[in-house]
């Protein structure tokens, strides 16, 4: 089958290029075995009646880190993993699509293993020129993919089955009139706040509390400070710490020659030696190869849990001036025992004054907050701005003088411009969020986060700007008034539909189906991290499977199939329908 797509031939240049990748490919996977990639003798899954075995897990592996070494034994297992996913979720699509009624000819397979854009095998090494090289399909197919070719278009054609499938699943998912109504007013209805922030910490700096009112206060409010002190309890502990000085020697790796091998090996045994009669600072300044070597070995104040925890196994016990041998795979370390800490709990006697100055003063600002809050409201009923009451509420300054302090200096008004309560959301369209990037919809231009008034915001009118409420955003209180306002009309639905229809299908399937298309490509998204989960359809459907035994795994022949069946998968109850063929 397909023969006329493995007979056609460019050029001598095709047998260069696949030398190359013959030599390349054996560098990162080791050499072929045979000459078409026999099949193991060894299942690792069977979905629908196929039995699927490690090189057909290796078409996806190979194609998506060929040129990307593992780095380790585990890296490697969850890139196996990955690929063996995909592989899954091609072979469980494709049952599904032949359950509707779907197949694919053979003029469709030639089609699609041809297109550059579409077989991603052949992405990289066509994608320049477009033109299809038969000869060369042939080599990259056994040598490369390792596999021998009936197999890979068998798999190819399961592959295009699965893809036809999600496809038309994509196109059930649709744009309702409701939907189109609200994307429309999420995107167009904006506020314009002023806002007014009240700095607590610069109101406490004009808040004096003299030593009787504090009694007094400390009198009536034991609960509420006992309470404080046991909420706060890990402020007031200090943990056990041990300062070490040391001499650290790197150890060689064998592959660095006998030389340097033996000669870290000697000055381990000096220094050793030297310390039992002379001074160990002395020896570390010498001898340590380490960061500290200018301390004399001398290490900063640590608790066990935060050094390495060879050292603290054998320092855990020791007496202050005790010498201790540590080796690793890495150096040769000789650790003393300099000075040492016992863990330490202040009382709450010691510090009951403290918490009852801050709870007292906490409460007076916020008594001084509200009486402030109340002025401003008043003021701005006469006044053109929050920013121009707030300037009529300080104190009058004679000119010529210093400003007058008060605590009108805690307060700084100004306002939002016009915004939307959609915020700027590029962890939708990037796939995860950035610290730093966009706007979260529950944080408010230059006010900051704060969910409930974001909401309230949308729910003033001109009629009723203020609504007396006073919003804590991180250190700060905060009071808002409606400045201006833009609403969402049938005209901005009409001049936007198309893009809202393709955004509200994009936010569904994406929901629903995840990245997949990776499935079908590269199992790694857009940051280079492995996809694991694909959306929760997909993952219902597999559970599903593996549930009623149409999809088995054979962690025992392989490996990395433990890790896909360890794999947490998402529970959905709503599957999607299944797509007919027409």
């Amino acid at each position: 089958m397909l023969n006329d797509i493995r007979q056609t031939s460019k050029s001598g240049a095709t047998y260069i290029m696949v030398a190359i990748l013959v030599v390349v490919f054996a560098f990162y996977f080791g050499a072929p075995q045979g000459s078409g990639g026999g099949a193991s003798p060894d299942r690792v899954a069977r979905v629908a009646g196929h039995d699927l075995f490690p090189e057909d897990v290796n078409v996806i592996q190979y194609r998506s880190f060929g040129a990307q070494k593992a780095t380790d034994e585990a890296e490697l297992l969850q890139q196996q993993a990955a690929s063996m996913r995909a592989l899954l979720m091609v072979y469980l699509l494709a049952d599904r699509a032949e359950k509707a009624g779907m197949r694919v000819s053979d003029e469709e397979l030639t089609a699609y293993i041809k297109n550059p854009t579409a077989n991603a095998e052949f992405l990289w090494a066509y994608g320049q020129n477009g033109k299809f090289d038969g000869p060369f399909y042939k080599n990259y197919v056994q040598f490369q993919l390792r596999i021998n070719l009936a197999k890979y278009e068998a798999y190819k054609r399961r592959e295009l089955l699965a893809r036809k499938y999600l496809t038309v699943a994509e196109s059930q998912y649709r744009a309702m009139d409701w939907e189109l109504t609200e994307m429309n007013e999420l995107k167009n209805n904006k506020v314009d706040l002023e806002y007014v922030k009240f700095d607590p910490a610069k109101l406490a700096e004009s808040i004096s509390i003299s030593d009787a009112e504090l009694d007094e206060f400390s009198a009536t409010k034991s609960k509420e400070i006992a309470a404080n002190y046991a909420t706060n309890k890990a402020k007031y502990e200090d943990p056990a710490q041990v300062r070490l000085r040391r001499i650290f020697i790197l150890r060689p790796a064998a592959t660095e020659g006998d030389d340097k091998v033996e000669a870290a090996k000697t000055k381990w045994e000096s220094s050793k030696t030297r310390v039992a009669s002379e001074d160990f600072a002395t020896v570390a300044g010498e001898l340590t190869e380490d960061y500290a070597k200018e301390q004399q070995g001398l290490m900063e104040w640590s608790t066990l849990e935060n050094m390495d925890q060879s050292i603290a196994a054998q320092v855990k016990d020791a007496k202050v001036g005790d010498v201790k041998e540590v080796v690793t795979d890495f150096a040769y370390v000789l650790v003393k025992l300099e000075e040492k800490r016992d863990a330490k709990v202040t009382p709450l006697a010691e510090v009951e004054k403290d918490i009852a100055k801050t709870l007292y003063q906490t409460e007076r600002v916020d008594q001084e907050i509200a009486k402030m809050v109340t002025l401003v409201v008043e003021k701005a009923k006469s006044s053109e701005s929050l920013e121009a009451a707030i300037a009529e509420l300080r104190p009058a300054t004679v000119e010529g003088d210093e400003p007058v302090s008060s605590v009108w200096d805690a307060v700084s008004a100004s306002s939002t411009g016009l915004f939307t309560i959609e915020g700027e959301d590029y962890a939708a369209i990037l796939g995860r969020s950035i610290p730093g990037l966009g706007r979260a919809w529950d944080s408010a231009p230059g006010i900051g986060p704060n969910a409930a008034l974001v909401l309230d915001a949308f729910k003033l009118t001109s009629e009723n700007p203020f609504n007396g409420k006073t919003y804590p955003v991180g250190a700060a209180k905060v009071i808002i008034r409606l400045k201006a306002t833009e609403k969402a009309t049938d005209e901005t639905l009409k001049e936007n539909r198309e893009l809202y229809v393709a955004q509200i299908r994009d936010a569904k399937i994406r929901g629903q189906l995840g990245p997949w298309q990776a499935i079908f490509f590269r199992p790694i998204d857009p940051f280079n991290q492995l996809i694991t989960q694909y959306g929760p359809v997909l993952e219902g459907m597999l559970k599903e499977a593996m549930d009623k035994e149409t999809v088995q795994v054979y962690e025992k022949n392989y490996v990395p199939a433990q890790l896909v069946k360890d794999a947490s998968n998402p529970v959905v109850d709503i599957l999607a329908d299944t797509p007919s063929a027409t």
